[in-house]
């Protein structure tokens, strides 16, 4: 699979509010060894979700995943979108 291009998939940036929230905001340390880590994490990202959500179909978990212009530019070619 390359992951040099993000495919586009839509994500639910407008779901319903819900009776909590986490943030998560990270570094990406130099090198391409955590490069290749997140990039992985972008792939698996939606299999994690299922299996999370699966514990609690009720609780209609949901995840955005954005990245700040300058990681956009280390981990993805091509243009911003």
């Amino acid at each position: 699979m390359d992951l040099s291009v993000p495919s586009v998939i839509s994500q639910p940036v407008v779901a319903a509010l819900t009776r909590s929230a986490m943030f998560l905001v990270v570094t990406i340390n130099p090198g391409s060894g955590p490069e290749e880590t997140v990039r992985g994490l972008c792939a698996d990202l939606s299999a994690l979700l299922r299996a999370v959500g699966f514990r609690d179909l009720e609780g209609n978990l949901s995840c955005v995943m954005a990245f700040g212009s300058q990681a956009w530019d280390r981990l993805f070619d091509g243009p911003r979108p």
